[in-house]
């Protein structure tokens, strides 16, 4: 269930970096692409898909006298690893290529693009802002998620193994993904900045009505 998390978020900033492609490039028809129902829909998609890729757990583990425990799968040591190696490329490498192509694409053509053109001066500030937020979390995300990925799928084919002192590195810097994300959002975007400081403030003020009033 951890991992499954982890992929989903993986595969959110994919989306996340194609949204902003299509805000960029394709401003048109951004509007069609990306509604409400159909973010909806995407987000129901990657959690299916993401737990869709994640069934062979319940062929490998057994759980006996209330511990987990792995047991030889059905489809044997080639079956294993074939979907690993799936699981592996659909959830971590090509999100993470298509993430890398999607913002250096972006990064090198946004002055060209046609709704650039159309931006003021604080448009574009924020728009460069917003940018380099998620341009920031997808270096993070793929630096942190990659070691313990490679280590997961060499592991079957006797190279590195599941259990250990790399395996549990590579599993801690994946877990570290999610605790540096609001520091990442903290930093490179105002706004987030601006609105974190109107909500302590916002509570702040809460508090010393409910202490007038009691």
């Amino acid at each position: 269930m951890l991992f499954t998390m982890g992929k989903v978020s993986i595969l959110k900033v994919t989306c996340l970096a194609m949204e902003r492609w299509y805000c960029v490039f394709r401003p048109l028809t951004y509007k069609h692409h990306f509604t409400r129902k159909r973010l909806l829909l995407y987000i129901l998609a990657i959690w299916v898909g993401t737990c869709l890729l994640q069934i062979n757990k319940f062929f490998e583990w057994k759980l006996s006298a209330g511990k987990c425990s792995s047991i030889k799968a059905p489809y044997g040591a080639q079956g294993t690893q074939a979907m690993i190696i799936i699981y592996c490329l659909f959830t971590v490498y090509i999100p993470c290529v298509i993430t890398w192509y999607t913002f250096a694409h972006i990064a090198l053509l946004l002055k060209k693009s046609p709704i650039a053109r159309c931006y003021g001066e604080r448009q574009r500030a924020q728009q460069k802002a917003l940018l380099r937020m998620c341009g920031v979390t997808s270096v993070v995300l793929t630096w942190c998620w990659l070691p313990n990925q490679t280590i997961f799928l060499l592991a079957p084919f006797g190279i590195t193994k599941f259990e250990g002192p790399l395996h549990m590195t590579g599993g801690m810097f994946a877990m570290l993904n999610s605790c540096v994300n609001p520091l990442i959002y903290w930093v490179t975007n105002k706004e987030y900045r601006d609105e974190l400081f109107e909500l302590f403030k916002l509570n702040r003020l809460t508090k010393n009505v409910s202490r007038e009033e009691s």
